[in-house]
């Protein structure tokens, strides 16, 4: 049941904490205590879902699951999607993302820095053949140009991260003890060849940004790949919603470019909402004829925002994320979209511009791909039927995808470091970038 407060947005039960105070806090701890409950009975009563994944696992998916499924009022009904007060649930949902703290010496290093949103990176889209979104970005370009003009230019934050074993941070390692401000932890070049990966994280759009479980993400691919991993802490939905994050993203592949980086030495790579990133950024450079990047690895990419591939329905239950409707206001993509616009035939129509959901679009000229996905995702086919486009259109080249698939894994694995899956898809990563390089 729904009640109106005085502002009249709906009174929603909201089942984390909503104050940060004892009692908010004792809420969440309430929570997990309940989930790690949940998933230790059901791993000894009824068995390990997965013969080859331990405890950890189970109780890992568990929490996911019911944080995934309970976190939000899934149950709200359509016709109050413009009743709900978005300011407040971003401040819940922020109140409540994944934990943030800095990697430890025995992982990585990683280091923020602030990307100055200047003229020079802020460019004109001019893509009109995307509609709508296109203008939508139009108008972010015009509210940046805006604010540099008035020499306050916006700024977005971003993540350097090297991965403890790393090649290049082996061979400067000393520089990292010795120094205040190692260049290793610098955004310029370390010399003017060097390659680099371009990491967008996932989370639903909403999610993610600082989030340790990343940043463990990032050291693992700069510790097989021998790279530094540079990754924009872009700009979150409901607050900041469609395409904010897809602007942020471009903005951040233009500095690189600006501070020395070859395009043909960057590696684009992301999961879920990160991976769609990506892929949509590989779209708007090839439009805007701005040279595109090495390659791109996409971990299991969100790529078709309309959710069609039939694994929404027949994974159901494998996976730790839970079926949704469209009719709810808290749906993923109605978040990240449009946050507190009734959902209807038009927004549905919308969700499938290739901006949104790169699989609608024209995939001709893309970089060489790595692909991988977990067998029990419910993204599956989806990105099975991105991956099979990419390469039917582009013919000619008959080796430009590798997709993979990892039996009885969820969806973004790899944010499960621990397990043997996706440390073979890190080592899958770092060859790939190696062979790519090479092959120079």
């Amino acid at each position: 049941m729904t009640t109106s407060n005085q502002r009249g947005y709906v009174r929603l039960p909201l089942r984390l904490k909503t104050k940060d105070s004892f009692l908010g806090r004792l809420k969440n701890i309430q929570f997990i205590v309940s989930c790690v409950a949940d998933g230790a009975f059901n791993y000894y009563w009824k068995g390990p879902e997965i013969g080859s994944q331990g405890l950890r696992y189970q109780i890992i998916k568990t929490i996911l699951q019911r944080y995934l499924a309970e976190s939000l009022p899934h149950n709200t009904p359509n016709d109050l999607s413009e009743k709900i007060d978005f300011e407040f649930m971003t401040k819940y949902i922020t109140m409540n993302n994944l934990p943030s703290r800095p990697l430890t010496s025995k992982t990585g290093y990683n280091r923020e820095f602030d990307i100055s949103i200047d003229p020079g990176i802020v460019v004109d889209y001019d893509l009109k053949r995307y509609g709508l979104s296109g203008e939508k970005l139009d108008a972010l370009v015009k509210a940046d140009k805006e604010s540099a003009a008035r020499g306050k230019p916006r700024t977005i934050s971003c993540q350097i991260v090297l991965g403890i074993n790393s090649s290049c941070m082996k061979d400067l390692a000393e520089d990292l003890d010795t120094t205040e401000s190692p260049a290793l932890l610098s955004p310029h070049p370390l010399h003017p060849n060097e390659s680099v990966i371009l990491y967008f994280h996932g989370g639903a759009y909403c999610v993610g940004e600082r989030s340790l479980t990343h940043l463990y993400v990032y050291a693992n691919v700069s510790t097989a790949t021998g790279l530094r991993v540079f990754s924009p802490n872009y700009r979150l939905a409901p607050k900041s919603c469609f395409p904010c994050q897809l602007h942020d993203c471009f903005l951040a592949y233009s500095t690189l470019l600006k501070l020395g980086y070859m395009p043909e030495n960057i590696v684009l790579a992301g999961d879920s909402a990160g991976g769609a990133l990506s892929a949509s950024l590989l779209l708007i450079l090839r439009e805007m004829d701005i040279p595109c990047p090495a390659a791109a690895i996409l971990l299991s990419p969100w790529v078709d925002s309309a959710c069609s591939g039939k694994s929404w329905v027949t994974n159901q239950g494998l996976d730790y994320l839970p079926p949704l409707s469209f009719e709810d206001p808290f749906h993923p993509t109605r978040l990240f979209y449009a946050a507190g616009r009734r959902f209807d035939d038009t927004m549905l129509k919308e969700f499938k511009c290739p901006l949104v959901s790169p699989i609608y679009g024209d995939l001709r000229g893309m970089p060489p791909m790595l692909i991988q996905v977990g067998g029990n995702e419910l993204l599956k086919d989806d990105v099975c039927a991105f991956a099979e486009k990419v390469q039917k259109q582009n013919a000619n080249c008959p080796d430009l995808v590798k997709l993979e698939m990892y039996p009885d894994m969820p969806h973004a694995f790899t944010l499960l470091h621990f397990t043997q899956a996706s440390q073979g898809a890190f080592a899958s990563m770092g060859k790939f970038v190696k062979t790519l390089f090479l092959q120079k």
